[in-house]
């Protein structure tokens, strides 16, 4: 088990690629979102090739990744706590986040 209780650092990237969805939703990734998802992958074991590709897409310069939903369904709770977690980090829930939450705790069903 890694340091922040996820089973493996495969299972953390993907997580991060869902989160990375979640903070560019509004179209503007808030510092304290992007230090919270550099974060997560950090203390996840995520490999650090694979934090080096979600830090250039905090930024924009690479494309989104897609998620592998595969490797999240059969975590949907914890994949929907993190985003929840992430959304506050800059203590503003805009409306596209919320329904990105929603739309991807239906691909998760």
């Amino acid at each position: 088990m890694t340091r922040d209780g996820s089973a493996d650092p495969e299972f953390a990237f993907e997580v991060a690629k869902v989160l990375l969805h979640a903070v560019w939703a509004d179209g503007k990734v808030a510092d304290e979102e992007a230090e919270a998802v550099h974060d997560y992958a950090v203390r996840a074991g995520v490999a650090p090739a694979a934090i080096e590709t979600l830090d250039a897409c905090l930024v924009g310069q690479s494309p989104l990744p897609l998620p592998n939903l595969g490797i999240l369904r059969p975590r949907r709770t914890e994949v929907l706590r993190a985003m929840q977690k992430l959304v506050r980090s800059d203590r503003r829930i805009h409306e596209e986040e919320e329904e990105l939450i929603a739309e991807v705790a239906a691909l998760l069903e």
